[in-house]
């Protein structure tokens, strides 16, 4: 990001004729990529996979993964580049006009050309993205653009010049992004008020393990902590934090990031449904020490937890307060299903919160180990071995570590 600061400022505080060179080596390097010349695809190449190996170690740290990385010199190797604009210029809506090919799409409602090739025939970005796109629909069943809401233009330009060419844009999804922001204002990369993600992570990681020690009051075990311990779990809470209150934010709606809610173990935040799954684990492991029988779970190919395979009569309950829970449990399996349908994540965010509630009024309500009753005993012990899972299954989803203790 500094370098990208720095070519900006270049670009705007530099004398006419060094911003002049510098623009004419630009499109050197942009016509030598059209063009197919091996030594500028190998200069270009070098840059991108030092930038790209930065951000794979920083977004690991999250952890976000990724099948495969797509880049758009591909299409411009591959002619597909090129095959689209000649398609573009075929159709009744192109114009050659301000020394550009462009596309008039008023008749989807948009008053602003799409521009999608140079007077030097180099392709713009969103030229290659249609390319990506139809290689998208080629390869999958539906494709997913996810997008700042700096570039809803874009979005609808895209969504546009795609069924211009032929293409299902059914099968195409687009979630646009509002800003995260800091209290101080909005971040901005080009003005060099970014934060790094890597610093981000730090200092919610040294904040969480701060909060942690301040917490070590033995609520779930009866031994302290270890120092590995803490360490392990603000590591969990810390990047969880980060993660959980971004996604638990409708996309549309700007977030503004607060490390005092992010991080707060009473509110609606990551430590708040994290300390749930703590809660059952240390409830099990108490059940396990009195020779109470922990019911075992089942596990799918791809290791994703079955709650429902768990041997639970609800009739045993007479409390509102476990028959809650229990329906929590229950809904979870259609919870993921809207959310994966409406690209909606932080339904999910939502759901654990809702979750939590329920669970802390069964924690409240309902004690485990010492029921009324050998079936009662055992049939809470069972809701509780459910909960566990299904915490886990959500945290999951959302990319958050389950800690097993807090």
């Amino acid at each position: 990001m500094r370098y990208y600061r720095k070519g900006n400022a270049f670009l705007e505080e530099a004398e006419p004729e060094a911003v002049e060179a510098a623009e004419d080596e630009i499109a050197a390097i942009l016509q030598g990529l059209e063009a197919g010349d091996e030594e500028t695809y190998e200069r270009v190449g070098e840059v991108v996979d030092a930038v790209l190996g930065g951000m794979k170690d920083c977004l690991a740290r999250l952890p976000a993964e990724f099948d495969e990385f797509v880049k758009e010199t591909r299409f411009m190797r591959d002619g597909s580049t090129d095959e689209i604009a000649e398609r573009l210029k075929e159709t009744d809506h192109a114009v050659y006009e301000e020394d550009a090919w462009q596309l008039e799409l008023d008749d989807w409602g948009i008053d602003k050309n799409l521009v999608f090739l140079r007077s030097d025939d180099t392709s713009l970005y969103t030229t290659r993205d249609l390319a990506h796109h139809e290689w998208k629909f080629a390869n999958y069943d539906q494709a997913v653009t996810v997008l700042g809401e700096d570039h809803k233009l874009q979005a609808d330009q895209l969504d546009a010049t795609l069924e211009l060419l032929g293409n299902d844009t059914d099968r195409l999804g687009h979630v646009i992004y509002s800003y995260v922001n800091l209290p101080e204002g909005k971040m901005s990369t080009r003005r060099g008020t970014g934060v790094m993600l890597d610093d981000l992570l730090d200092e919610a990681i040294d904040r969480a393990r701060e909060a942690v020690e301040r917490r070590m009051d033995d609520r779930i075990r009866d031994d302290d902590l270890t120092e590995a311990d803490v360490e392990r779990i603000a590591h969990q809470v810390g990047i969880g934090a980060v993660r959980y209150d971004i996604v638990s934010k409708q996309p549309a709606k700007a977030i503004t990031f607060e490390w005092e809610d992010a991080l707060d173990f009473e509110g609606q935040s990551a430590p708040f449904v994290q300390y749930v799954h703590a809660r059952c684990c240390g409830i099990l492991d108490e059940a396990a020490d009195a020779g109470v029988e922990v019911p075992g779970v089942t596990e799918d190919a791809d290791g994703v937890v079955d709650a429902g395979a768990l041997d639970v009569d609800a009739a045993v309950f007479e409390t509102e307060a476990a028959r809650d829970l229990l329906r929590e449990v229950a809904r979870f399996p259609a919870a993921i299903e809207s959310a994966a349908d409406d690209l909606e994540p932080h339904t999910i965010a939502t759901f654990t919160r809702e979750f939590a509630d329920a669970y802390n009024a069964f924690y409240r309500e309902c004690p485990v180990v010492t029921a009324e009753s050998d079936e009662l005993r055992a049939a809470r012990v069972a809701l509780v071995a459910a909960a566990k899972h299904t915490m886990a299954n959500a945290l999951d989803v959302l990319g958050v570590e389950a800690p097993e203790s807090m």
